[in-house]
C-alpha cells in the first residue's frame, strides 16, 4: 500500500465523518426548534373556538391598532412576521384596504379539511386557519 493511497482513504472517511456530524447537528437544532414550536403552541391561548371568531378577535385588534394583539391570532411560527406586516402595511396606510377584504372573507363560508383541522377561506382574499391541539383555532395565512 502507498501512503498516497493510505492518506486518500483517510481523507474520504475524514470527509464522510463530516458530513455525518454536520446531519447530526442539524438534526438537533431541527428537534430543539419542534420542541420550541411545541411548547409555545401548548402555551398559546389566543384564538377563537371557531375560525370565524378567530377572524373577529384579529380584525378588532387591527381596528384598535393593537397589532401586537392581532399577530397573536396567527400560528406562532408567523407571528413576528405578521406583526412587521400589519407594521409596514399601517405606514403605507394600507390598513383600510386590507381590512376590506378580511371583513368581505369573514362573511363568505369557507370549508373544513376532512379532519376538521384546516379551515380555508378562497375568496374574497385567501385565508387559511389550523385548529391547535387545545382546540384553538389559528391564523395560517392571509
Amino acid at each position: 500500500m502507498s501512503a498516497t493511497w493510505w492518506g486518500w482513504n483517510y481523507w474520504e472517511k475524514y470527509q464522510y465523518q463530516q458530513i455525518v456530524e454536520e446531519m447530526r447537528v442539524k438534526a438537533e437544532a431541527f428537534e430543539a426548534e419542534q420542541e420550541r414550536v411545541r411548547v409555545l403552541i401548548e402555551a398559546d391561548t389566543y384564538g377563537g373556538a371557531m375560525p370565524q371568531e378567530t377572524l373577529e378577535m384579529f380584525i378588532k385588534a387591527v381596528e384598535a391598532g393593537d397589532y401586537e394583539l392581532a399577530s397573536k391570532y396567527f400560528v406562532v411560527e408567523k407571528q413576528e412576521e405578521e406583526l412587521e406586516i400589519l407594521k409596514e402595511t399601517q405606514r403605507n396606510n394600507n390598513i383600510d384596504f386590507l381590512l376590506k377584504f378580511i371583513r368581505e372573507a369573514k362573511i363568505i363560508e369557507g370549508y373544513f379539511s376532512n379532519n376538521n383541522s384546516l379551515y380555508i377561506i378562497k375568496k374574497p382574499i385567501f385565508i387559511s386557519f389550523i385548529k391547535y391541539p387545545q382546540g384553538l383555532w389559528k391564523i395560517n395565512e392571509i
